[in-house]
């Protein structure tokens, strides 16, 4: 599972770094979802609140895993299943992974999110178990992803900095068509 967990970073990482598309197949609808507040050290770089504008249910083609959402902010949509970038500046992804019994994942919960916020970047991680992958981060007891009823909760979800150690904690509830 370690091999999945960086391997989903890295994909992520790189899908908001290089990701382009030139085709119209747009599922943004550019409605605000829900809020995440955000607390912590970080919030004086990347502030208090992440506006989430579009959810790709499906992220299978993204992840590797049916058992992921992908959350981003109002700029970003997804395209063909890939988020398509429009503010390179300021913009975010958050990939929120809950496996069952039977998808035989060493970790039961997941986060991988990365900021763009004025041009920098700021990648976070976690996992339920806490796991060495997850720089030995519990996302807690509040996070959950549900994607029969189409709800993602944050509740005191925290999430280490990658870079820095840093916690950042997640509160906010997304709801999804």
């Amino acid at each position: 599972m370690k091999t999945k967990f960086n391997t989903l970073k890295i994909a992520l990482i790189a899908l908001l770094i290089v990701s382009c598309s030139s085709n119209d197949d747009s599922s943004g609808s550019n409605a605000v979802l829900g809020t995440i507040q955000l607390s912590g050290q970080d919030t004086s770089s990347i502030g208090d609140a992440l506006i989430v504008g579009n959810v790709d249910a499906d992220a299978l083609n993204t992840t590797g895993t049916s058992s992921s959402v992908v959350l981003s902010d109002e700029d970003t949509t997804f395209v063909n299943g890939e988020p398509n970038l429009v503010n390179f500046l300021n913009a975010f992804v958050i990939v929120a992974a809950e496996f069952s019994v039977g998808n035989n994942a060493d970790v039961q919960k997941a986060i991988s999110m990365t900021i763009l916020k004025n041009g920098e970047e700021f990648s976070y991680v976690c996992s339920t178990p806490p796991t060495s992958s997850a720089d030995n981060t519990d996302c807690g007891t509040g996070f959950s992803v549900d994607k029969s009823a189409k709800r993602i909760v944050f509740d005191n979800t925290t999430v280490i900095n990658v870079d820095s150690g840093t916690i950042l904690t997640m509160n906010g509830t997304i709801n999804y068509n």
